[in-house]
Formats: structure tokens, C-alpha cells, sequence
């Protein structure tokens, strides 16, 4: 793999852009061969500034916290961290909380770097991901329901990237946190055992890492397809999960994939035409 210099493919590549109110993306693109593969970690802004002299004390910190999801791959740490930087400008900024979706290491790779930069900072995650988050566990003593992951599985390597059990939230979907007001977490299961999405209640946006893929891998065209089958522990689950998501149109408008290269993510109605075109049990 390689992190060398790409063209500039989209706005966000290697610094965070605004691409909704209150919620930001940076993409960086990994490169091994004739593949490249975007990889996206979002950074969500706390409450607004208190307008009002009397706001509390907890308005007032809030104002300055920010809230991430993922933290890309390895080989970009540094460079993940100095785009967070840039955001975080002012004296009283400060990372909040790293949301992770899964395990796998394109997710995970600046997380501890970040935790160093930012000692009060916690990581979320559901609690099916702590062996794989938290104890190096590998994803190849999963049961997979596809000969092609039963196969791949054996070739991956276990994580690297060891979250402290003491830095870690583990949330379920309806368990309530310090933001729940902003950021929902939404059990995704399937390409992971503890796969889970995040709607940034605001925009009506879900971050869904990689309960499906919105490129081609041979090209930078968008191209929505199921989730990478190599990496999918359980399709059948997954495919659910992406009807899942579909099912949340009254409270999103925005799917926002971990790689992709449209600015603009997938709507609903795309994702529901995807799944009509290209049907699977």
C-alpha cells in the first residue's frame, strides 16, 4: 500500500470540508496497485456557541467539543491528525469522542495518536466489537455465511490498533449518551459482528462505514454496491442492515458510505433503487 500523491479527485481530500451544517469530511486515498481507495472519517461539530450570556456551564464546553467517526487507515495517522488540528483551532476545542463503525484497520488507524493528542477524548463503539477494538482479536475467528469470506478471512491480519478498555463507551442502539440529542447510533450488523451507523440528527445524515461501498475500485467513478464481500463477515445480515438503513427515511436524507468519492453521498431513494435493481435474499 501506498500514500503517495494522488491527483485532487474530490473537495475534501486530505482536509475537512463542511459538507452539511455542523458536519464535516476528509477523505484521504489509499493506493496498492492499480486500486485506490478512499477512505472518509467525519468530524461533527457540538452545540452551537451559546448566544445567550446565561447559557450553562455545560453549553458553554459543549460549544467547543467535537465528535468524530472513524479514523481512517494507518498510514494517514499523521495527517488525519493535522487536518483535525485545522477544525479544532480554537483554544477551547477539543475531541470529544472517536465513533468507530467497525474494527477493520481503514477505521481505526489514527485513533490511538488521537488519544494521545486529546487525553479526555473516549472511543464509541458497540460492545460485539470489543474483542476486535479493544484486545487485537481478528475478524478470521468470525463464522462467515459466503465461501468468499470463509477463504479471505485466513489471509487478514488481526488489528493492530488496540483501543484501552478504560478510553472505551460501548453503546447499543436506544442506549442513551452525552450526545444523543446530535448523534444516534444505529445497529448496522453484518460486515462486522458489531457493524454499527451514526445519523447526525441535524443534517438527517447517516455515517455507515461500510455497510455498502459507493465506488468502483478500478475506477473514481460512484458506483453503489453491497459491501466488499472479502470483508463481510455475514452478507445475509449486512443486506438487512442496508434495508435497515433504507427503512430510516423519515429521519435521514443523506447516506454517507466510508468510501465514496461523491461529495454529496447517496440518498434513500438511490440505495432503495440499488436494492430493487440488484436484488439479494
Amino acid at each position: 500500500m501506498t500514500t503517495a500523491e494522488v491527483p485532487k479527485l474530490i473537495p475534501d481530500q486530505n482536509e475537512f470540508v463542511e459538507l452539511r451544517q455542523g458536519l464535516f469530511r476528509c477523505t484521504f486515498v489509499l493506493s496498492f496497485g492499480p486500486v485506490a481507495l478512499p477512505i472518509a472519517t467525519f468530524l461533527i461539530r457540538g452545540n452551537p456557541i451559546p448566544s445567550s450570556s446565561s447559557s450553562s456551564a455545560s453549553d458553554q464546553a459543549q460549544a467547543h467539543e467535537w465528535i468524530m467517526i472513524d479514523a481512517g487507515a494507518p498510514p494517514h495517522a499523521t495527517q488525519i491528525l493535522t487536518a483535525v488540528e485545522r477544525v479544532l483551532s480554537h483554544p477551547e476545542d477539543t475531541l470529544k469522542y472517536i465513533c468507530i463503525t467497525h474494527a477493520h484497520l481503514d477505521h481505526t488507524g489514527a485513533t490511538l495518536l488521537l488519544l494521545d493528542k486529546y487525553p479526555g477524548c473516549m472511543v464509541v463503539g458497540h460492545p460485539e466489537e470489543r474483542p476486535f477494538l479493544c484486545e487485537g482479536k481478528g475478524y478470521k475467528s468470525c463464522a462467515g455465511d459466503t465461501w468468499v469470506f470463509n477463504v479471505m478471512k485466513h489471509l487478514a491480519m488481526a488489528s493492530k490498533v488496540q483501543i484501552p478498555i478504560g478510553r472505551m463507551v460501548f453503546l447499543k442502539e436506544g442506549e442513551e449518551w452525552d450526545y444523543s440529542h446530535l448523534v444516534k447510533v444505529i445497529e448496522t450488523h453484518g460486515h462486522t459482528p458489531g457493524s454499527i451507523s451514526f445519523i447526525h440528527i441535524p443534517s438527517r445524515s447517516i455515517m455507515i462505514g461500510d455497510a455498502s461501498k459507493n465506488h468502483a475500485f478500478l475506477s473514481k467513478t460512484s458506483c453503489l454496491s453491497y459491501p466488499l464481500s472479502t470483508g463481510t463477515c455475514q452478507m445475509g445480515t449486512a443486506i438487512q442492515s442496508m434495508d435497515k438503513i433504507i427503512s430510516l427515511k423519515d429521519q435521514i436524507d443523506t447516506i454517507f458510505p466510508a468510501h465514496d468519492y461523491n461529495p454529496d453521498g447517496v440518498t434513500v431513494e438511490e440505495m432503495q433503487a440499488f436494492r430493487a435493481a440488484n436484488p439479494r435474499s
